[in-house]
């Protein structure tokens, strides 16, 4: 099979591999397409700890084609996505439910050989089967849409109220369709760029704030007078993460979902948090929340398909990484399987 590697920190390619084996508890999967996540560009940079060469990519679809021989709930012929975050089920953080804090945590396209390959092994208790209505190239972004899942469940949206998104790229567009599934009164987004600005507006965003060339405290106090009820950082960078918890209502919630460079600190008034009530929590990964994505791709709750801006043929995996850290994009695919 065909193969993206990564050797070493900024160094890779497309190789031929063999076709992985399949344990008694795995299911092989005939990739059809894998996201391209700002995990992958941090192993790619060096900047994540993981163990090279690895065959990278977490976010995928594809077929079954092989099954090992303890396997039931899934079977040749069945159209899948991948939960990669694997648990050892015994640390004190699993065995009170908190698998996603697991002390051992590993991840497929991380710790192990993932997705950005035509064919891809894995424990066959992290396949969800999706329905007939759900495409494949909507399945690969079941991860990410998992992930959100459990960002709103952290952040805890009510009906009526006034939520705030800083930043519209893949995943702020997913998030902005959650809050107005959850029943968010009003929902606004700052975004410089206009095109995702556009899409945010389509998904549901009434109030478009462009940071580029307006002051967002100002902008966002003129709307709301007092505040947005929940803070939402998908951006992930330094300037949105300090400037969330200013622009929260007194008792508001500020959930930290994008991922800042861990290098990078942020100022912070403790008298702010304890005088205005404020709640401030973070959100990691996907614990519980994958078949729920499935299902809200099925019930067509939330619309990935325009998140994806690109898709490139694995052969054209450096322009694909190229554009995947630029500003022209949202969410790219690597396909594996073109025909």
């Amino acid at each position: 099979m065909k193969a993206v590697i990564f050797s070493e920190p900024n160094k890779f390619s497309v190789e031929e591999r063999s076709i992985p084996s399949v344990g008694e508890l795995d299911a092989l999967i005939r990739v059809h397409a894998c996201g391209i996540c700002g995990t992958d560009i941090h192993i790619l940079h060096g900047e994540h700890i993981v163990r090279f060469p690895v065959i990278p990519g977490h976010e995928f679809s594809g077929e079954v084609v092989e099954v090992g021989s303890c396997v039931t709930g899934v079977k040749v012929g069945d159209r899948v996505t991948v939960d990669p975050n694997i648990v050892d089920r015994t640390c004190f953080f699993c065995r009170r439910g908190e698998i996603n804090l697991c002390e051992n945590l590993t991840a497929v396209g991380v710790n192990y050989n993932g997705g950005f390959a035509e064919y891809a092994s894995v424990p066959a208790e992290q396949v969800y089967l999706i329905p007939e209505n759900v495409s494949l190239d909507e399945a690969a972004l079941a991860e990410p849409l998992s992930c959100c899942i459990h960002g709103m469940d952290r952040a805890g949206v009510r009906t009526g109220d006034t939520v705030l998104v800083l930043g519209a790229g893949g995943i702020g567009l997913i998030l902005i369709q959650l809050a107005r599934a959850a029943g968010a009164g009003r929902i606004l987004v700052s975004e410089p760029d206009p095109g995702k600005r556009k899409l945010a507006a389509l998904f549901g965003a009434g109030e478009l704030i462009d940071p580029s060339s307006e002051d967002v405290l100002q902008r966002v106090f003129n709307i709301t007078r007092v505040g947005a009820d929940v803070v939402i950082e998908s951006a992930g960078r330094k300037e949105t993460a300090e400037m969330a918890p200013k622009l929260a209502r007194r008792g508001g919630t500020v959930l930290q979902f994008g991922v800042v460079s861990p290098d990078k600190m942020v100022s912070l008034a403790p008298y702010d948090i304890f005088y205005r009530e404020l709640k401030i929590t973070g959100s990691f990964v996907n614990p519980f929340t994958h078949a729920r994505a499935v299902e809200m791709l099925s019930t067509k709750q939330v619309d990935v398909l325009p998140v994806i801006s690109h898709r490139f043929a694995m052969e054209n995996i450096s322009e694909a990484l190229r554009v995947a850290q630029s500003r022209d994009a949202i969410k790219v695919l690597v396909m594996s399987q073109t025909g």
